[in-house]
């Protein structure tokens, strides 16, 4: 008769994890974790968790969209006949030309990044936050993961030795989420492309505020500027789809941004 020897279990395997050594629960990677259901106080739970992540980020979004206003309203609220017309002239002409190349070596790529990076990373994470709300009331979801975190060096972050964190990365890929997730990436991954579009916003900007203080009495001159600083904003727009198409593409592969996902 042979002799079998019985099959030993796979020290890998999760169902390993569980009964061997001193641990009770077991170490499972990334992709074992998608795969697990949600436990049922997660379920309960996590509408309100994502809701309150969209609360927090959509406020955020609010007040990076407000920044723009703050340098006229401080200025004017520090002096209520400001003019820049006035300024230029009390200023001189050598010194008129010091600061204009000083605001377009240093405030136009600091406004501009600022202005432009920090509503693109908050205001589409609270369009995911939302989006996750409305998935996890849905049955169909029940159980499922909806979003994981990863980690990545080139995000942006605090000084660290270790990856920045990338929340709310979505595991159901659909055009929506997709969409969302690459203009939240424009923001927290910086390029040269989102930053030529940032020095354009602070180009932009200084000659959309510094027309406004002029002040212009013109109805004429007034259109005409209005027609500029909207071409502007248009091309603003045209830059960042084209530099989105250039870096995700009609499909956004999260593993292209050499990102380490970990599903919550």
């Amino acid at each position: 008769m042979p002799h079998y020897t019985p099959m030993r279990p796979n020290p890998s395997s999760v169902e390993a994890r569980y009964s061997g050594g001193r641990s009770k629960k077991p170490h499972l990677s990334a992709a074992e974790r998608a795969a697990t259901p949600p436990a049922g106080w997660e379920v309960v739970l996590r509408p309100l968790g994502y809701l309150l992540v969209a609360v927090v980020w959509a406020a955020l979004f609010a007040v990076t969209l407000a920044l723009p206003a703050m340098l006229p309203l401080g200025i004017l609220a520090d002096g209520p006949d400001f003019t820049t017309a006035d300024f230029i002239l009390q200023m001189g002409l050598g010194s008129a030309i010091l600061g204009g190349l000083i605001t377009l070596g240093l405030l136009v790529p600091i406004f501009g990044y600022a202005f432009l990076a920090l509503p693109l990373a908050s205001g589409p994470l609270a369009m995911l936050a939302l989006t996750y709300v409305v998935r996890s009331l849905r049955p169909r979801y029940r159980g499922t993961r909806l979003s994981s975190t990863g980690w990545s060096r080139e995000a942006l972050g605090p000084v660290t030795v270790f990856p920045t964190a990338l929340s709310l990365i979505p595991t159901i890929s659909t055009r929506w989420s997709r969409f969302w997730l690459g203009a939240s990436l424009l923001g927290w991954v910086p390029s040269k492309g989102v930053f030529m579009t940032a020095c354009v916003y602070g180009v932009g900007y200084l000659l959309t505020v510094g027309w406004i203080l002029w002040p212009l009495h013109s109805t004429i001159a007034v259109v005409i500027w209005s027609v500029v600083t909207a071409a502007f904003v248009a091309a603003i727009v045209v830059m960042l789809v084209r530099e989105a198409m250039r870096r995700f593409g009609s499909r956004l592969d999260v593993r292209e941004l050499k990102v380490t996902e970990s599903p919550t």
